[in-house]
């Protein structure tokens, strides 16, 4: 590369992206062509130009005014970009602003965290059942599925506690809810939520 193509790259300056944009753009609702016009309009915010003309972004993107119109619009409706109306220097002005796609992303991988959650506490909870009807020699009904719901959710027993409850029943050879039910609350009132306190407090009683 000779010096005078060297020099017009590194004038050209580079445009900064974040990762979560490019991971994330499609589950969005975002096109290619969208995400094109987003990449142009942040070359141009990072320039200090947040508001450049549709002629300029057809020009850098290949695309027709016609389009970048259609795509900027449909930006605004996906909560991708905002056009926003401000102050400078005691004029009224237009810009583009890109940061509401971060409070899309944002609110997006807290929804797909909370699924994760849930789906790996359903996963939790089917195998907490068959560890009981192994355990007990028989199916759980659904009144004794509806009662381990009802630890989970109502009363938020983990999974390990409600297991500990079972490994306690078995030892004293009482197949019940209703006896696992009553090591759970005993628990409950010591305040032990977990393996560790437990094992603490039998510890502490001297076996």
């Amino acid at each position: 590369m000779n010096n005078e193509l060297f020099n017009t790259f590194v004038d050209s300056g580079s445009t900064s992206i974040n990762n979560l944009i490019l991971k994330n753009y499609h589950k969005l609702g975002m096109t290619e062509k969208d995400l094109i016009v987003y990449l142009a309009l942040s070359m141009y915010a990072q320039k200090g130009n947040t508001f450049p003309m549709a002629k300029d972004l057809a020009n850098d993107t290949g695309m027709d005014e016609a389009s970048i119109y259609t795509i900027i619009q449909g930006l605004i409706k996906l909560g991708i970009i905002e056009l926003k109306t401000v102050m400078d220097h005691h004029q009224q002005r237009d810009i583009y602003s890109l940061t509401p796609i971060f409070h899309r992303i944002k609110n997006l991988l807290t929804q797909e965290k909370q699924a994760n959650t849930k789906n790996k506490l359903m996963s939790d909870t089917e195998e907490l059942f068959k560890k009981i009807e192994v355990e007990f020699g028989r199916p759980l009904s659904p009144i004794e599925q509806e009662q381990i719901h009802q630890w989970i959710e109502d009363d938020h027993y983990s999974i390990e506690l409600i297991d500990l409850s079972l490994r306690e029943a078995v030892l004293n050879q009482v197949y019940s809810l209703k006896y696992m039910d009553r090591i759970l609350i005993s628990w409950e009132k010591s305040n032990i939520k977990s393996a560790e306190q437990l094992q603490e407090r039998r510890k502490k009683l001297g076996y």
